[in-house]
């Protein structure tokens, strides 16, 4: 009887387990489902205008990839020699640096 009375209480705390997991995972998303068609506010720089700005690319080398880390735009040029990653700050218009990635050397046996 001891055992059929624990799997019994096993059983009930299971189903409370689900039933709030379910309960949970339903305000969740209908926590989410309100943001999902809301624009995003704009964000602008205060007394700034957008301008032309030249970036310094190498010959031959194009852009392969454009990514936003933080307040920085990095662009990734591939072709042209060396791989690089230059990096932009897009509140001043300038290139705040560049990573130039060259191949290590194999390491001898």
């Amino acid at each position: 009887m001891q055992g059929i009375k624990a799997i019994k209480a096993l059983v009930v705390f299971m189903g409370l387990l689900l039933v709030t997991g379910l309960a949970v995972l339903g305000w969740g998303l209908s926590n989410t489902a309100g943001k999902v068609g809301k624009p995003r506010p704009q964000v602008t720089v205060a007394g700034a205008e957008f301008a032309t700005v030249n970036v310094p690319v190498p010959a031959g080398a194009r852009v392969e990839q454009v990514l936003v880390a933080g307040e920085r735009v990095v662009l990734r040029l591939t072709g042209g020699g060396a791989e690089r990653l230059l990096v932009l700050d897009p509140a001043d218009g300038k290139v705040a640096g560049s990573f130039v990635l060259v191949p290590e050397a194999p390491a001898g046996r």
